[in-house]
């Protein structure tokens, strides 16, 4: 064996044995000796990825690609990579690469249906995943996937069975026992008492890794809260808020309380009504899109759900497309004041930004064009339901000073206990709703933020408490299609039966008819609550005050 091959096997003992650094520095050293050295490179790339550089990731794993373009591998791992970063038409591309060359090969399938299933095309997602199955792809991870699918599609019955599939394959299965737990977190499930015992044991576990210790911990407070034992619940949920908050430090993922609230404090000094009304004036007319926003866990989806149902509303999801168009030209604040930033600002990027939202949303609809052509009177409204566009509602109304806005509201209490408890599937978010410090800092500046929005575009925002959402869902859900200037249709109130994809937290919940069983929650765990209390005083007293 040459010495080069000598160095490579090392690294690649270094990278199995989770020695990243050494692994590199390894795989840089056998480059440097014979730079067409493809499977360094390809390595690598899944180290640069493993330490979260995904863009280096994809350039070292293309270096591979060219240096050896027959190995299905390389663009299956590619695929891996583009379905991280959110890029699923370029996963599509790459997948189906791997495949031509090796039409057997699973793990192309395998992140194929990754690609198809974020794309909501559940049905070919599904097939994809089956031949993934077929060609001998771990049948518990496919399991695992098709299981999620279909409670996305509210096949809550198929999604368990798959899930006990799963669990009689390997009962060693994290994900199964969270994926479980919630379905009993609805009532549509128990865990059973053999299922009980292997989850107490594995939490017994010295050498539990942290993304394990999050999903069982998830999933054994879901049980005790069945059985009203909310203390030791707490205690559970605690402990998974306490390995995601390590696992994303490990990350390199920081809060940084001051830099959010300046972030706050410069929305608020730029975005004047006179300044609003200044640059709205080259906005796009159009009536078409609405924005749901608020809180996470403080009712979006619910009422998306509900709206989705009409015959002139069509729900295109959580879109990044606004916060991507504003970050591209104002940064986010993590190196320069964004109030130095704003200056910046001029018609053209109105304009143009405008124009550019728009062009992302029709890839979502069946009409070709929203903008100046449909006007104020456009028949038809589109729901982007990304909770955190509240921070963007200045833009918003600058773009589109026609659209509608609608902020969801919820007791503060309730929906930070929520988030607490909550596994988001986006790492940041998660990251961020670990700590109950972290919540009450973010519901204080979003508390704040909605305040003056309400002060500067009064005639934008339009507010629905998930509370009396649920106490009265016919009388708001009227004033809310009245808001959007449509004519009421019964079918709003069949939400639950709605054929959408849900593919949020709340793809359970949003399946049932209305239910209150989740208000006041937070009442069951004061006792483990007083700092966040004490810190949410002002907006509990606000919240209470709003709702005589």
């Amino acid at each position: 064996m040459s010495n080069i091959e000598s160095l490579f096997d090392e690294s690649v003992q270094k990278h199995q044995a989770g020695d990243l650094t050494g692994a590199a520095i390894g795989y840089a050293a056998v480059l440097n000796e014979d730079s067409r050295h493809s499977e360094a490179w390809h390595f690598a790339g899944l180290i640069a990825h493993q330490m979260g550089n995904s863009n280096d990731a994809l350039q070292q794993i293309k270096y591979a690609i060219e240096i050896d373009p027959a190995n299905p591998e390389y663009y299956s791992n590619l695929a891996s990579i583009f379905n991280s970063m959110e890029e699923q038409e370029s996963a599509l591309v790459s997948a189906d690469k791997a495949i031509e060359l090796s039409s057997e090969f699973s793990p192309a399938f395998f992140q194929k249906g990754i690609a198809l299933g974020k794309q909501n095309k559940i049905d070919d997602a599904l097939i994809s995943f089956y031949a993934a199955s077929k060609f001998g792809f771990s049948e518990i991870q496919v399991l695992n996937e098709t299981a999620r699918l279909k409670q996305f599609r509210g096949d809550f019955l198929g999604a368990i069975e798959d899930i006990r599939r799963a669990l009689a394959i390997n009962a060693d299965n994290p994900q199964a026992y969270f994926q479980l737990s919630q379905f009993v977190n609805m009532g549509e499930y128990q865990f059973a008492e053999s299922q009980l015992s292997s989850l107490r044991s594995f939490l017994e576990m010295p050498d539990l890794n942290l993304v394990a210790s999050n999903r069982l911990n998830v999933a054994m407070a879901v049980h005790l809260e069945t059985q009203k034992d909310f203390p030791r619940a707490f205690k559970h949920f605690k402990q998974a808020a306490d390995a995601t908050h390590a696992l994303g430090d490990a990350k390199g993922l920081r809060f940084v309380k001051d830099r959010r609230e300046t972030v706050v404090d410069d929305l608020v000094e730029f975005f004047t009504r006179e300044k609003i009304e200044q640059f709205s004036k080259n906005g796009n007319p159009s009536a078409a899109p609405v924005f749901i926003v608020g809180m996470p866990r403080s009712g979006t989806t619910l009422l998306q759900q509900m709206l989705s149902r009409h015959s002139a509303v069509e729900a295109v999801g959580e879109l990044e497309s606004l916060g991507d168009l504003i970050s591209s030209r104002f940064g986010d604040a993590s190196q320069v004041r964004l109030r130095d930033m704003f200056k910046t600002l001029d018609d053209f990027w109105i304009r143009a930004s405008a124009q550019g939202y728009v062009d992302q949303l029709t890839r979502y609809t069946s009409f070709d064009d929203l903008g100046e052509g449909g006007g104020a009177d456009f028949p038809m409204r589109f729901i982007d339901k990304m909770p955190a566009n509240y921070l963007h509602i200045g833009f918003i109304t600058m773009l589109f000073p026609n659209a509608h806005i609608i902020n969801c509201i919820r007791d503060p209490r309730d929906v930070c206990l929520s988030c607490y408890f909550q596994s988001f599937s986006d790492e940041k978010l998660q990251f961020e709703t670990s700590q109950v410090e972290y919540l009450a800092a973010i519901y204080r500046n979003y508390s704040r933020l909605m305040n003056h929005w309400r002060s500067v575009v009064p005639e934008s925002v339009f507010d629905v408490c998930y509370e009396t959402l649920t106490d009265m869902p016919e009388e708001i859900i009227k004033s809310v299609v009245e808001h959007l200037g449509l004519p009421w249709e019964q079918s709003v109130l069949e939400f639950h039966n709605s054929d959408p994809v849900v593919s949020t937290a709340s793809s359970v919940q949003v399946r049932r008819p209305i239910y209150k069983t989740s208000r006041n929650k937070w009442k069951r765990y004061e006792a483990q609550l007083p700092e966040l209390l004490k810190a949410l005083e002002p907006e509990i007293n606000e919240y209470e005050s709003r709702q005589k």
